[in-house]
């Protein structure tokens, strides 16, 4: 009875911080920065989950860590084939693009960077939600100060000997502030300012020889791609 009464907290506790209206479309991918934890109250409540979540989230750490380590690993024999498999390489890249979205996410310019993004994810993330906030009069402020890690959780790769179609799913940290505003008014309506670290899972595919991004999900479902087996043909790492 007592395990269950645990677990019953648990669920409790997670419903409450997910549920929170302190949460609303906005960021790349759709995503705002939960800033009930940007508050006196939030600061408490996120001590208190850490507490009770702590051997959760040592799981989740030691389960990711495997993970990047063997594929670290895996795109550095793939990157004999092809360089642009190159981790290193890849790190790079990552970072680059993920400050060129938020950029152009924020000033509203997301054709700067559509050589950057897969066709299917022009369409059915950016563009939505910038008109939808535009037709209602608001404005993201989304800035990113400074990116922390990234970790590759899963890899998809085609047989294809081109690796044409190939897919990263990466875990990134990043400290930024991400919040909406009236445009007539600059009121805060969504979020709070400040910088926090955010958690996302950035998707990428390889596309005519070029790394696009292709999709965004929420930071909590790193575990998630972490325990998704990789797709990886072994005639690829044999060649390589």
């Amino acid at each position: 009875m007592k395990v269950k009464s645990n677990y019953i907290l648990l669920i409790a506790l997670l419903l409450i911080v997910f549920t929170i209206p302190d949460f609303a479309l906005a960021g790349p991918g759709g995503f705002i920065a939960k800033g009930i934890f940007k508050t006196w109250y939030g600061k408490l409540l996120a001590i208190l989950l850490f507490i009770i979540l702590f051997p959760l989230i040592i799981y989740i750490r030691w389960r990711e860590s495997i993970e990047v380590k063997k594929n670290k690993r895996i795109l550095n024999k793939l990157s004999i084939k092809n360089k642009d498999f190159d981790y290193l390489k890849l790190d790079k890249f990552v970072r680059n693009i993920f400050i060129r979205v938020h950029h152009a996410w924020m000033h509203e310019k997301m054709d700067e960077v559509s050589n950057y993004v897969t066709n299917w994810y022009w369409q059915n993330q950016q563009m939505v939600y910038l008109e939808e906030w535009e037709r209602n009069g608001l404005k993201n402020i989304c800035k990113v100060k400074s990116i922390g890690n990234i970790k590759p959780l899963f890899i998809n790769i085609p047989s294809d000997s081109s690796l044409e179609g190939a897919q990263i799913a990466y875990s990134i940290t990043a400290n930024m502030e991400d919040y909406l505003v009236e445009r007539s008014t600059g009121k805060v309506v969504q979020g709070r300012k400040g910088y926090a670290d955010e958690e996302r899972i950035w998707i990428f595919e390889y596309e005519n020889g070029e790394w696009k991004l292709d999709d965004i999900r929420e930071g909590g479902l790193s575990l998630a791609f972490a325990k998704m087996k990789n797709i990886v043909p072994q005639a690829h790492l044999q060649k390589a």
